[in-house]
């Protein structure tokens, strides 16, 4: 029964399409996307956006907190409105590609982004890579004839061009992909003409908006001897943005879905897509990647791995990776939180996400009291600091003097399959400025989800089976070969 399911599925995605989806210019397709951290000394300086090194620590913390305040509010809009179908199973295994992920912007649904080119011939842009969007979409433009915005004008933007591109093609208003497949994206539901374009639009509760028309062109991924062609690969046509970082050109969607950059190239190399986030503090020669296919870790075997069953499916209808946990614990002691916290869908769990584009880790009132009350007795002899205020996150913060790990108690994450995520103390008691660190938590309203940010995530392994709706990790250093 499951062959039968898979190969139905591999049919129609195959045919839905238009044939064959990627091109390889060589045997062995390995292709790496270097992520970075939008705090990253290669961005440079960039006065007046928070791309580049903060100021100080401080000024970074604060970057971050405002970032995933905006963040949390465009989950919670996500979470409210139905989305479509998911994946299903398949056993074929293909060749991987790999990103390097280099940067983050303060959107509200990206951390990371990556460096790939699109169209023929094939142009360099940046795309911020988050795993809650599903729509990819580039910042674009036709010729320009005399009456250019001041954003067209400037020589520092990149814009998509698809007049130019020998393989664009655009999606139709009428066409049955228009009015089946992104149904939930358009920005209306009649055709204003039959032969015009399908039109969308996007929000987010910071303030960006995007909108614009669907089109398929190729997406070109480069390696040092090597690449790979990605063809008709959805994405929209954004003629119109606002409150989007100027030196980012568009989002990357990683999130739940067939139409999703996740949906669509993940499907090629064997239903999986992977990152391992190295510590914001590396040194800029090391660094992060994303992953379509399965993946070797250099000098590591990760025979450590876990899994546990991700929330993907018909019934649930959000773009985010949701996750069952039981509870959460302290050296070892469950921590007393009600069950009913861990249950996004009463019954079926999935109260807590895996999230690319929130940095700080956020728990909901019952489970984050339990934590800090939890917390609190190792750090209370050491001198507060109070740098926000009541009421702005992180709340608990103190002077470094005589710290060391060793008094802080090991927290784990327990999956109600019997996996447990153990992070390393330094992530979620996180550095503010040379003398201060903070307890790395947000407290979010009950009801809510849960959220696992990318710096609880740092040096793990994270794999996504989209077919199997498996979640695998592990600890790693994040070096690939």
């Amino acid at each position: 029964m499951e062959r039968t399911i898979s190969l139905i599925f591999l049919i129609w995605f195959v045919l839905l399409n238009g044939g064959f989806l990627f091109e390889v210019d060589a045997l062995k397709a390995k292709v790496k996307l270097k992520m970075i951290h939008r705090h990253s000394p290669e961005l440079g300086d960039h006065p007046g956006s928070t791309l580049g090194p903060p100021l100080n620590s401080k000024e970074r913390l604060k970057q971050l907190v405002h970032s995933d305040n905006a963040r949390i509010q465009t989950i919670r809009q996500r979470l409210i409105r139905p989305e479509r179908k998911t994946y299903e199973e398949t056993s074929e295994k293909i060749d991987l590609i790999e990103l390097p992920m280099r940067s983050a912007a303060d959107l509200g649904s990206g951390q990371y982004f990556i460096s790939m080119r699109i169209g023929t011939p094939p142009k360099k842009f940046l795309m911020l890579a988050d795993t809650g969007s599903v729509v990819t979409w580039i910042k674009c433009k036709h010729q320009c004839a005399g009456n250019c915005s001041k954003e067209e004008e400037s020589q520092d933007v990149r814009f998509y061009q698809p007049n130019e591109s020998r393989t664009f093609q655009s999606v139709q208003c009428s066409s049955s992909y228009c009015t089946t497949n992104l149904m939930p994206y358009r920005s209306f539901e009649n055709c204003p003409a039959s032969d015009g374009p399908c039109k969308y639009e996007r929000g987010y509760l910071d303030g960006t908006k995007v909108s614009g028309y669907f089109g398929n062109d190729t997406v070109t991924i480069r390696m040092s001897n090597q690449k790979v062609k990605l063809v008709n690969i959805t994405i929209g046509c954004a003629t119109e943005t606002a409150h989007f970082p100027e030196r980012l050109d568009g989002l990357l969607g990683l999130g739940v879905e067939l139409i999703s950059f996740a949906g669509q190239a993940g499907m090629q190399f064997g239903g999986k897509f992977s990152y391992c986030l190295v510590d914001h503090f590396s040194p800029t020669n090391v660094v992060s990647y994303l992953v379509f296919g399965g993946v070797k870790v250099k000098g590591e075997e990760l025979s450590n791995m876990q899994e546990t069953s991700m929330i993907i499916g018909e019934w649930f209808w959000s773009t985010h990776y949701h996750l069952n946990v039981s509870g959460i614990s302290l050296d070892g002691k469950m921590l007393d939180i009600p069950a009913y916290v861990w249950n996004y869908v009463p019954h079926k769990g999935g109260g807590v996400i895996l999230d690319s584009g929130t940095s700080l880790t956020g728990l909901v009132a019952p489970a984050y009291d339990k934590v800090v009350e939890g917390l609190l007795p190792s750090i209370s002899k050491f001198e507060p600091v109070n740098i926000y205020g009541e009421g702005i996150l992180p709340r608990h913060c103190f002077k470094t003097k005589g710290f060391n790990e060793t008094l802080i108690p090991r927290l784990a994450i327990h999956f109600a399959d019997g996996a447990k995520f153990v992070p390393p103390v330094k992530s979620y008691v996180i550095d503010e400025a040379g003398d201060t660190k903070c307890l790395g938590f947000m407290k979010l309203n009950w009801p809510d989800v849960s959220i696992i940010g990318n710096i609880l995530q740092q040096n793990h392994y994270w794999e996504f089976d989209l077919f199997y709706q498996k979640l695998k990790f592990a600890p790693s250093s994040c070096t690939f070969d």
